[in-house]
């Protein structure tokens, strides 16, 4: 109960979340929370999609400092999805790992901040924001369908250990949690502009890329087509990693960086090995 009371007060301070302790369930991460919807709040045949032939029962979106893209829903969309979704009555379910992230402190507003209805199932977690290895995420929603979810997770690992949700909740009430959260945006910041830097250095007008004002990825696109299997295999014995285009629904002339563990003072020169990789390639 102190965990959830402590997820409340964040969630109102940081997120602009109203909610209370009974509509929270604390979950093993954020990958927990969507076994948990997907499993037991669907059943074969429903459309988690928008695909017009099909009645669509749930929608997945991750609005705000999108993975992989790093791009943010407008405020128009984000009030038109809500609009559709009491509509037609189609439950939308929001992963937000990243908001509390902006690096211009400036607050966006989530879809669950924004529901009315109780159509949004809200989910979140700790590891992005304070230690991957600490599996606390959590969902929000109404009480009915927490219940549900509840007994649920029970039988699935018979409830969550004390002890990391006791951490967490001495982190989240913390007087230090502000200032971890500006040093935490500050420092991604500037890990952004660093890759950046490198980019534009190695390959000038040969790659593109959005900017994005919160997260930790960068997606980018390569003028040139290449082997992107071959490209990826060659990087990883140059000791470099990124994610290829399409193993995230894209094509091979798109690629995912994430900056967030990269020493600031190895961003360059991994850069540097990822262009020299790419030239022989061409």
């Amino acid at each position: 109960m102190k965990l959830r009371e402590a997820i409340t007060s964040h969630l109102k301070t940081y997120r602009n979340v109203e909610t209370n302790a009974s509509s929270i369930l604390i979950t093993s991460g954020a990958q927990q929370a969507l076994h948990l919807i997907i499993q037991f709040l669907l059943k074969p045949g429903d459309s988690v999609a928008i695909y017009i032939k099909h009645r669509i029962k749930m929608v997945f979106l991750n609005p705000i400092f999108q993975n992989p893209t790093g791009t943010t829903m407008s405020y128009e969309r984000r009030k038109k999805v809500l609009e559709i979704s009491t509509q037609y009555g189609i439950a939308i379910v929001e992963d937000d790992p990243y908001s509390v992230t902006g690096y211009d402190n400036e607050p966006i507003r989530s879809l669950k901040s924004m529901d009315q209805d109780g159509s949004v199932l809200y989910i979140s977690s700790l590891s992005k924001i304070i230690s991957s290895g600490l599996r606390i995420g959590w969902i929000v929603g109404p009480q009915a369908v927490i219940q549900r979810l509840t007994d649920a997770k029970q039988q699935i690992d018979f409830g969550h250990p004390n002890y990391p949700q006791w951490i967490a909740a001495q982190l989240l009430s913390s007087e230090g949690f502000e200032t971890h959260f500006q040093h935490l945006r500050i420092g991604l910041k500037r890990k952004r502009d660093i890759t950046l830097h490198a980019l534009q250095s190695a390959f000038k007008d040969n790659i593109e890329y959005g900017i994005p004002s919160g997260g930790i990825h960068l997606w980018c696109k390569l003028k040139e087509v290449l082997n992107e299997q071959h490209l990826f295999k060659e990087c990883v014995k140059n000791g470099i990693v990124f994610a290829p285009g399409s193993t995230l629904g894209s094509n091979d002339r798109y690629m995912r960086f994430t900056y967030s563990r990269v020493d600031d003072h190895m961003i360059e020169e991994g850069i540097r090995r990822f262009a020299e990789v790419i030239k022989p390639i061409e």
